[in-house]
């Protein structure tokens, strides 16, 4: 099977399905500041051999069908020197997409404003 094209899409259109072959998650690309709005992704090709990490302040997240029938869905954040897990949400139903977004939002505002801050100390 050949992986999926790495166009921005929503994530709404994905979250009922298992992550296709070949990626490893869908990486965040855009979100509002609106609780509930659309996120926008795009796949994220899964690496030969050893894991690539991810960028500074990259947000991925991966899903998994749970028993039950829901999907168990992981937020890794990438920092400047590893990569952490986030959050994780087991067995959520139907569009998942706006379960997350609160945590997906705060997560990337925070490390944009560390990102800020971390360069105005540096000039001082």
């Amino acid at each position: 099977m050949t992986p999926p094209t790495t166009g921005l899409f929503p994530l709404h259109e994905a979250t009922r399905r298992p992550m296709p072959q070949g990626v490893r998650g869908a990486l965040v690309r855009e979100v509002s500041p609106h609780p509930g709005d659309i996120l926008r992704t795009t796949w994220h090709p899964a690496t030969t051999g050893r894991r690539a990490r991810l960028g500074p302040g990259a947000l991925l997240l991966t899903w998994t069908p749970s028993p039950s029938g829901g999907m168990d869905v992981t937020a890794h954040l990438g920092l400047n020197t590893l990569d952490v897990t986030l959050a994780t949400w087991p067995n959520l139903h139907g569009d998942w997409s706006t379960i997350v977004h609160p945590t997906v939002y705060e997560a990337l505002a925070l490390h944009a404003a560390l990102r800020v801050a971390t360069k105005a100390f540096a000039t001082v």
